[in-house]
């Protein structure tokens, strides 16, 4: 608990007469004095969410273990080869138990983060949207924990989680060093709601056997998964972003499209496409054909009118760039866990679980741009470490009898 405690002005010695003059009495109308005087911002608490926001960053781990383990590897290892059925349901027991923790610890965290933006900077449609959409989306979680959820709240908590990202997205923007993370969000946002109209449209050209509906429902489906594979490419870029701490009216530094890390997706990427791509074949090792029977778990439906290749490659690329957030975020553990989140929930929110995950990424991405004074005070207390640290290197290294080279000597 954080306790903000103002002492009271030091008194004047005994033989100081106080000045009738310079000290104004408050029923004469003066000012007050300057002990007194407190602005709005100094009587708000800092960061409401910030000791909640640090769980941000385990909690996107257990989201990446239960993707890894119960959403792809476990349904993977079944039939795979003989001999293996009791590491398949051992993955299987640890990708249940991983979801389960991931369920419980989301639900606290998000009930945790719509307190946090209730009461923070955050517009009032965005409070509003949080309450609205948090909670819908945290009642369905809890049904689905004791049955199946039915088709239509499936949909709607994958629109609510959609809009309440859109919204989030919109006000980070406006923030310089929160838009790489802001347009990941955005485009997995928009992502959702293209492609739950192209589920919508699927249902209805099966239901009247329309083939004009049909041509339609792919065309939606490629537009959703062109927006999906933009949010990751973003979200790789994301990776590259610069850390330094900057002034907030100094010019921000656009993020790098080129870094070690994106380039380390990228190739790894590549190489996990390229062994999918040939666990297809008859002669492919029992490696080739699980990452193959993997990845097919993170292709969307309905299918777009893309090569196979570019959906694997976007499916290996999100998940290699998940792991590397939470490595190395871009910014602050916070907003890595909440790149991370975004892109679990990328490929499918209308499954409780991620669109839980889409709603706690986009209220910590509202917090980060909004809530401005703790979240400053967390990155500049973070930087002045790294700075106080770095000065003390060069003061370790010279000596007390070194010679003291001019800023203007050349030769230094």
């Amino acid at each position: 608990m954080l306790l903000n405690i103002d002492l009271p002005p030091e008194a004047p010695p005994p033989s100081a007469a106080p000045d009738a003059a310079g000290s104004p009495r408050r029923e004469d109308g003066g000012d007050a004095p300057p002990a007194e005087r407190r602005s709005s911002a100094a009587e708000r608490p800092p960061l409401a969410g910030l000791p909640v926001l640090r769980l941000i960053r385990p909690l996107a781990v257990l989201a990446l273990l239960a993707m890894l383990l119960g959403r792809m590897l476990a349904p993977a290892m079944v039939g795979l080869a003989v001999g293996i059925e009791r590491a398949a349901h051992a993955v299987e027991l640890a990708g249940a138990g991983a979801s389960q923790l991931f369920a419980i610890g989301a639900i606290v965290v998000a009930m945790a983060l719509i307190g946090a933006v209730v009461r923070s900077r955050v517009p009032y449609a965005l409070r509003i949207a949080a309450i609205v959409a948090g909670s819908f989306v945290i009642l369905v979680v809890l049904h689905a924990t004791a049955g199946r959820v039915p088709d239509l709240f499936a949909a709607l908590i994958g629109v609510s989680a959609a809009i309440l990202a859109l919204g989030s997205a919109w006000e980070a923007l406006r923030v310089p060093f929160m838009r790489p993370v802001a347009a990941a969000l955005g485009l997995v946002g928009a992502s959702a709601l293209v492609r739950l109209t192209g589920v919508l449209l699927a249902v209805v050209a099966n239901d009247r056997g329309s083939k004009a509906l049909a041509s339609a429902t792919s065309s939606v489906a490629t537009a959703a998964f062109a927006l999906d594979a933009l949010a990751v490419l973003v979200a790789t870029v994301a990776l590259g972003a610069r850390r330094e701490a900057r002034p907030r009216d100094a010019e921000q530094p656009r993020p790098r499209l080129v870094s070690p890390l994106s380039l380390a997706a990228l190739a790894s990427s590549l190489l996990v496409t390229r062994a999918a791509l040939a666990g297809a074949a008859d002669d492919a090792s029992m490696l080739e054909a699980l990452i193959r029977r993997a990845l097919d778990r993170l292709l969307t439906r309905p299918a777009p009118v893309v090569p196979l290749s570019m959906q694997l490659f976007a499916a290996a690329l999100s998940v290699v760039v998940v792991a590397l957030a939470l490595i190395a975020p871009p910014r602050l553990p916070v907003l890595g866990g909440a790149l991370a989140l975004l892109l679990v929930a990328r490929s499918a929110p209308e499954v409780p679980l991620n669109a839980l995950s889409l709603v706690i990424a986009a209220l910590c991405v509202a917090l980060a741009a909004r809530d401005e004074r703790g979240f400053w005070a967390a990155v500049l207390a973070t930087e002045r470490e790294g700075a106080a640290s770095a000065s003390r290197a060069p003061e370790n290294r010279t000596s007390p009898g070194a010679r003291q080279v001019d800023a203007s000597d050349d030769t230094r």
